[in-house]
């Protein structure tokens, strides 16, 4: 089911509140979703100034240019082309899909990312093939019940994650590489 906002997701918006609390930058690449006006009051409100918004599909594109109400950049293509490894840069990447077919995009981000994944495929597959696209091993894990449901991984790579499942209308998660 496509939604036209995320403004009732609670539980998105709970993961979304945690996880962003982790990077204090003032520039972010993203993928806006449903609604670029409340993506990008978003990003504003948590002190991101340089806005850069990317978008594979010709009508949501043009869509997000006549409805944006705020000053971002805007890329038209497909997110593997961005600019992998800008300092100081959060890469907030809402695929919405499974890992399935995400392995280029697991592999290049390298760091300061949140990556939203559906668990169609289940969180177990999820986070096997996240960590093998990385061509990383998870080393550790510690799960924890607050502030929200979450676990820190760390890998052979020194590398540190957060997993943080949830559900409104179906089951996702987004995995954070964090410093």
């Amino acid at each position: 089911m496509t939604k036209e906002s995320y403004i009732n997701a609670t539980n998105k918006q709970a993961v979304r509140e945690f996880l962003f609390s982790y990077f204090k930058y003032t520039s972010i690449i993203g993928l806006a979703g449903p609604n670029i006006n409340e993506y990008v009051k978003w990003c504003i409100s948590k002190g991101y100034k340089d806005i850069e918004i990317w978008e594979n599909t010709p009508n949501v594109l043009m869509h997000q240019m006549m409805q944006s109400k705020h000053p971002v950049r805007m890329r038209f293509g497909n997110i593997l082309e961005a600019e992998p490894d800008r300092v100081k840069t959060l890469y907030d990447l809402d695929y919405c899909a499974t890992v399935y077919t995400l392995d280029k995009h697991i592999a290049k981000f390298k760091d300061n990312f949140i990556m939203t994944f559906s668990l169609r495929a289940g969180a177990e597959f999820t986070i096997k093939e996240f960590f093998k696209a990385r061509k990383e091993r998870i080393i550790s894990y510690v799960e924890k019940q607050n502030p929200i449901k979450h676990t820190l991984f760390t890998t052979n790579k020194n590398g540190k994650y957060i997993y943080a499942p949830y559900r409104d209308t179906s089951s996702m998660c987004c995995i954070a590489k964090i410093n």
